[in-house]
């Protein structure tokens, strides 16, 4: 098996060509019994969003198998679960406007679900069979709040200025076409031109 990716807080690992497994990482900092119980709420509730997501016909990695495995004394428990591997391009290195539609419409699909991501940027989307994928759920909520979607949809856009900015003068257009699409749409954007005020205040 093939380590691909390591963060803070997880890690995944290949099993072959169709499945990866995101293991959960303990934190040796926290209680042991304190650390399983958060990582197994956080790694339940991502599986679940997953699940929603996938099943709802939005554009990310199908979840398999829940695992909460118990080790043997002295091994800490594996808390993780598998997903379909999806090979493609990381859209950060590829973006162009097509590319942004197609990103932006998942980020609607998602939002209509109730569910936000809170880590909205091009290094969480890839692009594969004419389609951008959204990966990463680690962070991502069950939530009505438009306070929560704005957020999402501000991290997004401060994501295109700071990284594209060749496509941040999109970002108009984007805005109109949520405000077809999304759900309680105008409470949103209303939500979001108040946490940018609040930014530029600072």
């Amino acid at each position: 098996m093939e380590i691909i990716g390591e963060g803070a807080e997880a890690k995944i690992i290949k099993i072959d060509d169709n499945v990866l497994k995101k293991i959960r990482l303990p934190k040796t900092y926290r209680l042991e019994i304190i650390d399983n119980k958060l990582r197994k709420f956080r790694n339940k509730r991502e599986f679940k969003i997953l699940t929603k997501l996938y099943e709802a016909k939005v554009n990310v990695p199908q979840p398999f198998e829940l695992i909460e495995n118990i080790r043997k004394e002295n091994e800490e428990q594996e808390i993780a679960f598998t997903f379909k591997y999806i090979k493609g391009d990381n859209i950060k290195y590829i973006l162009d406007k097509r590319i942004l539609n197609f990103a932006f419409d998942e980020i609607i699909k998602i939002h209509n679900q109730n569910i936000t991501h809170s880590d909205l940027t091009t290094l969480n989307m890839l692009y594969s069979n004419n389609k951008v994928y959204i990966i990463d759920f680690g962070l991502g909520l069950f939530s009505h709040k438009a306070e929560d979607k704005a957020v999402d949809l501000n991290i997004f856009f401060n994501c295109i200025k700071n990284e594209h900015p060749e496509f941040y003068d999109k970002k108009e257009e984007l805005i109109k076409i949520y405000l077809e699409k999304a759900q309680n749409s105008e409470k949103i954007i209303k939500s979001l031109n108040n946490i940018e005020k609040r930014g530029r205040n600072k």
